[in-house]
């Protein structure tokens, strides 16, 4: 089984918000700011991953692609 990947992000980002909701109660500034440098980063990597899976495009698989290619010779 492989690595659930969409629950560690959402681990993370209850980590984030307990973090910032935890500096806010403890009236502790530089926690938040370290919180808000890691979200921008966080959404930064997110962006970036997505507009490279947006321009690397659709590939079929290997049977509907070795059909177009019988079909094109």
């Amino acid at each position: 089984m492989g690595i659930p990947k969409l629950m560690i992000l959402v681990f993370g980002a209850l980590a984030l918000m307990v973090g910032a909701i935890a500096s806010l109660a403890l009236e502790s500034w530089w926690i938040l700011v370290a919180v808000m440098v890691i979200h921008g980063l966080v959404s930064a990597v997110v962006v970036a991953y997505t507009l490279r899976k947006t321009e690397a495009g659709d590939k079929p698989d290997p049977v509907t692609e070795a059909r177009i290619e019988a079909e094109g010779s």
